[in-house]
């Protein structure tokens, strides 16, 4: 897997050693196409982070902050050697963390764009935006991006939904505050 933008297009980044679904490229690339506008500067959480792929393309898309939050300490440990490789220093941190339980301690109005891509089986990006939404960690004018299976439920948040677009059987969706 490697960059697909910024000053760090093209490098390789390090994936973990366990079961984690590294995002597609051209899944990437459809990202950052649709949010491209709100990165420069922006405050970024990578929720499920895995190899920290779309936090680390967002700083090397011009994000200001970027925290990464993972239950697993093998992708924990992947996010800290791809930060290293990069020399990523400034304004970044991981949290070993259950999603829910990160999202409970955040500060209101925080976050520009929250990256959510939890394991497939998982089904819970309804119940992530919910908790996004109660502890208001996003700001105003704020983004979610979300990407999932084509078969998860999502009618309970269908009225957030700002884009989507499908490729094969994922789905990425952008999501309003």
């Amino acid at each position: 897997m490697r960059f697909i933008t910024g000053k760090f297009r093209g490098q390789k980044i390090d994936i973990p050693k366990s079961n984690i679904r590294p995002t597609m490229d051209k899944v990437r690339e459809a990202v950052f196409s649709m949010i491209r506008d709100k990165i420069a500067n922006s405050v970024v959480l990578d929720l499920y982070a895995g190899s920290g792929s779309f936090g680390l393309e967002a700083i090397s898309e011009g994000a200001k902050i970027c925290h990464f939050v993972d239950n697993s300490f093998n992708a924990t440990r992947c996010i800290k050697r791809n930060l290293n490789k990069f020399c990523i220093t400034n304004n970044v941190k991981i949290f070993e963390s259950s999603v829910l339980s990160f999202i409970n301690r955040c500060d209101s109005d925080y976050y520009d764009i929250v990256f959510v891509d939890p394991p497939y089986n998982a089904k819970v990006i309804s119940k992530i935006v919910k908790a996004i939404s109660e502890q208001n960690i996003l700001k105003s004018d704020g983004v979610i991006v979300a990407e999932c299976r084509m078969d998860e439920d999502l009618s309970k948040i269908k009225d957030r939904i700002v884009k989507s677009k499908t490729y094969g059987d994922t789905k990425i969706f952008l999501i309003s505050k």
